[in-house]
């Protein structure tokens, strides 16, 4: 098992992000404030990057070319970084500043989905920047908190609600963003959703429960296809490339399935404290997972074995994430920090 400490930059195509420290709320890139300190020079001798949140960081993903990263908080601040290492704020603050659960590109990543406490919106790239498209606000009277989201394709994406600390209803929904409706199936959650994933394919999604079930649906039938019990919540699941094999984030340990086989195939165990959130690489060999402990650890699919361990001052790990690259790996913690870095 290999033990990493942090370096101080980031490999985009022809450039290297350093991280350091500037003033507290402020961030340099190329020399201009944003948030806080991070430079942009043409090499690549190291290997991390960092971006600084004020609050907690709840979701980190790469756009489908893995040019452009977003990353959301817990005060419902939403950034976008590019490949040239520009930050921009999409989002200051959300509505109401509630938090940011979940953050999705659509494939062409010109759009970018943002679900949270208070509802979801979509966001289109313009030549001024980000700009709301379209959106499907919380009405506390009707309506309940996104908890997950995921997209399916240009003008579809998964949405899942509930609560994420009572039992008080949701629901899997599929939308239409074209004209802002619901389609069918739609898939009621008594104890409401708390994750959503889905296979490259987009014809397997699969989703965490309140009730400590995860369900996976092949999307050409109506209804979920299996599901497994779980011993604990689920705050996290992934499945592989070729939707094959289920990870299932569970206290302490990861739990693979077998999807063809329908049942469990391994534990992954090691972590110290409970597993936040977890990524499958690019080619499936590699699991990702993210831990209260502080670390993340990479695990070998086939063997089930622990690969390498990582820990960065970014807090806890709640957010994981893989480049489509399968060697940039991005994750955010309590700390309110994002770092990306070189895990081959």
């Amino acid at each position: 098992m290999l033990s990493h400490a942090p370096g101080l930059g980031v490999q985009f195509p022809g450039y290297r992000i350093g991280a350091g420290c500037g003033e507290p709320g402020s961030v340099r890139v190329g020399g201009r404030g944003v948030d806080r300190t991070m430079l942009l020079f043409e090499d690549h001798r190291d290997e991390t990057a960092t971006v600084v949140h004020k609050a907690v960081v709840y979701a980190v993903a790469f756009s489908p070319d893995g040019s452009t990263l977003a990353t959301g908080a817990r005060d419902g601040s939403v950034f976008v970084r590019d490949a040239a290492g520009h930050v921009v704020p999409v989002l200051e603050r959300s509505p109401k500043s509630s938090p940011v659960h979940a953050l999705s590109f659509s494939p062409s990543g010109t759009a970018l989905f943002v679900g949270g406490a208070s509802g979801w919106y979509r966001y289109r790239q313009t030549e001024s920047g980000w700009r709301e498209a379209s959106s499907k606000e919380v009405d506390s009277k009707a309506s309940l908190p996104v908890t997950a989201l995921t997209v399916l394709n240009e003008q579809t994406v998964a949405v899942g609600t509930g609560d994420r600390f009572k039992a008080s209803g949701g629901a899997l929904e599929i939308w239409d963003v074209s004209n802002d409706r619901k389609q069918s199936p739609h898939f009621t959650e008594p104890n409401g959703v708390r994750t959503i994933a889905v296979s490259p394919s987009k014809k397997i999604v699969a989703w965490g429960t309140g009730h400590r079930k995860v369900r996976v649906w092949d999307i050409t039938t109506p209804k979920p296809m299996t599901e497994f019990p779980q011993a604990s919540d689920c705050p996290a699941i992934a499945l592989s490339s070729d939707g094959s094999v289920l990870a299932v984030a569970s206290d302490r340990s990861t739990k693979l399935y077998d999807l063809r086989a329908k049942r469990e195939r391994a534990v992954l165990k090691g972590h110290k404290g409970q597993v936040l959130c977890v990524a499958f690489s690019p080619d499936g060999r590699t699991v990702a997972t993210g831990s209260f402990d502080f670390t993340v650890r990479l695990w070998d699919v086939a063997t089930g074995n622990e690969r390498a361990s990582f820990k960065w001052d970014i807090g806890r790990v709640y957010c994981v994430s893989y480049a489509p690259d399968g060697f940039r790996l991005a994750a955010g913690g309590d700390l309110g920090r994002v770092v990306v870095w070189d895990a081959d």
